[in-house]
């Protein structure tokens, strides 16, 4: 039997390393496809590179290299983890992701390109695969069909691929959550009276560390995964012994995290993000509709539109099963563990997250393909209970399983015209030309901003890269604007922002310049509308 288990195992192998090249290459082409940037992409770059932070005077030009270099690591400031974690201070989100992003700045100076971050997150990518396959592995009973499905699945999902376009920390995020959930269903897996300090408490202590360090949705997840775990090590071993090693090891990493990053407790509890989330959660008023919300979008972005159909055939196999012989079908501790920490997280975070629509889906991306591997794990145990002895069922199950895999396929393949992927920006490029296209002119440009609001102009920084100068003033004012070049203009670009008394502005303009005499609106952006005058 040894041979046949060796060429199992390299088939598995070969197999599963050539759905990980197909899986990358597609992660790849969607990054290829990445035109503009979120403004809390804009952001991921500003605040790990800031020069001298944004400080716009009202009535002034200023250059682009002095915009610029807020979104680059200049030379002389490479390596600077100190300045990036007093920025991150003054935010609401920890500092391990953006010392990661700095290091990679670092080692590409005086460089703002989409690659930085989007090399970060293919990586990391890379990585989850890998991860998926071995979590879902696992709760499979250590089926390799199982694992491979779970990882076609999960992997070509919308949801999967806007992730890795979208140049935050939630791919880092994601690679915690499956690594965390990973060393849990090993320590149960275990035989030792006591769980080992080196192979056990202290990657669990040293993952604690960096997830809840790159984002405290990790906290969430790691509450409901250690309170079932530690209850699963009670109903194991019939001591409290394991459990509360396990807690003073989980206890020291965070204390450990707090002495790193003092800002911590005030940004999760008290920041602005802090409140918001508290009050969302208190707020019993609005439960159901979140929850509806971000089922939602699991369900189009993360399972085709399947969640529904799997949910069904897991209570119908479990139905038949019981009906036919009496019996429950019985899934290991692991899974119960792992289900509680992915229901826990998803319901919290459903209740405290911002509703922004279909790009809310990051919030809930690191469960993602937890969810998928349960579900894999769940369907498959039960058929294999269904069918187990009969040689009828057992001689088409792999003809079932090429069906289901082809249907699953089918609905999240089709997810990309359906649904459509997040965080790829395609009409920046026809404004990001636009504007290079006037620069090229010699085009003026005016920014009126909304006083109080500043950073939205992070949201238009690509076009205003296009060029050599850009004239930032208050919309706050109402007088013509003073300033000799404006006046002897014989064409403008003028970026309006939204909030503005818009034709008060264009008339400002108008009074500005006597030789501008017709506008007309180019593009409705997101913080501001762009103009051009002739």
């Amino acid at each position: 039997m040894e041979p046949r288990r060796e060429d199992g195992t390299k088939r598995y192998r070969i197999v599963f390393i050539l759905i990980w090249a197909v899986q990358m290459a597609a992660a790849f082409y969607f990054c290829t496809q990445k035109q503009g940037f979120h403004e809390d992409e804009y952001y991921t770059y500003y605040s790990t590179a800031r020069t001298n932070g944004f400080y716009l005077n009202d009535g002034e030009w200023m250059d682009r290299d002095v915009y610029r270099n807020e979104f680059v690591v200049l030379p002389k400031e490479r390596f600077r983890y100190g300045l990036v974690r007093l920025v991150q201070s003054w935010d609401v989100h920890p500092p391990v992701y953006y010392w990661v992003f700095h290091t990679v700045e670092s080692l590409t100076p005086n460089v703002f390109s989409k690659w930085t971050g989007l090399a970060i997150n293919l990586v990391l990518h890379g990585v989850n695969i890998v991860l998926v396959a071995l979590l879902s592995y696992r709760l499979a009973g250590r089926n390799r069909g199982t694992a491979l499905f779970t990882v076609l699945f999960w992997g070509f999902g919308t949801a999967v691929m806007s992730g890795v376009v979208f140049i935050r920390m939630y791919e880092l995020l994601t690679t915690f959550v499956l690594a965390c959930a990973i060393l849990h269903v090993q320590a149960l897996e275990r035989k030792e009276a006591e769980l080992p300090v080196f192979r056990c408490l202290l990657p669990m202590a040293a993952l604690t560390y960096l997830g809840f360090l790159t984002h405290y949705y990790y906290f969430i997840f790691l509450f409901y995964l250690g309170a079932a775990f530690c209850v699963c090590l009670l109903i194991r071993d019939r001591h409290i012994r394991n459990g509360i090693r396990y807690g003073a090891a989980q206890g020291a990493a965070f204390v450990l995290a707090w002495l790193t990053y003092p800002a911590c407790l005030g940004q999760m509890f008290r920041g602005q993000r802090g409140a918001q989330a508290s009050a969302n959660f208190f707020d019993l008023s609005n439960t159901v509709e979140r929850i509806r919300f971000f089922y939602d979008l699991m369900n189009r972005y993360a399972f085709g539109h399947l969640f529904p159909a799997v949910l069904f055939a897991a209570a119908a196999l479990a139905a038949v099963i019981f009906w036919r012989d009496r019996r429950f079908v019985k899934l290991p501790m692991q899974y119960w563990m792992l289900l509680s920490a992915a229901v826990g997280y998803f319901l919290t975070v459903s209740k405290t997250a911002l509703l922004l629509g279909d790009t809310s889906n990051r919030y809930q991306l690191p469960i993602y393909g937890i969810a998928a591997a349960l579900a894999s794990a769940a369907v498959g145990t039960l058929w294999r209970a269904f069918a187990g002895g009969r040689a009828d069922l057992e001689r088409y199950g792999k003809y079932a399983a090429a069906a289901v895999l082809a249907v699953c396929l089918a609905a999240v393949l089709t997810g990309y015209s359906r649904d459509g992927m997040i965080f790829l920006y395609p009409e920046d490029k026809e404004q990001t030309d636009y504007a290079v296209r006037r620069a090229k002119e010699d085009t003026p440009s005016v920014y009126l901003y909304q006083p109080g609001e500043e950073w939205c102009i992070w949201d238009v920084a690509n076009e205003l890269f296009a060029y050599p100068e850009i004239y930032f003033a208050s919309a706050g004012g109402s007088g013509a604007v003073d300033d000799g070049r404006i006046r002897d203009a014989g064409s403008l670009v003028a970026y309006i922002a939204k909030g503005a008394d818009r034709q008060e502005q264009i008339g400002r303009l108008l009074d500005s310049a006597p030789k501008l005499t017709d506008y007309r609106l180019v593009f409705e952006e997101k913080y501001c509308d762009v103009y051009y005058f002739d």
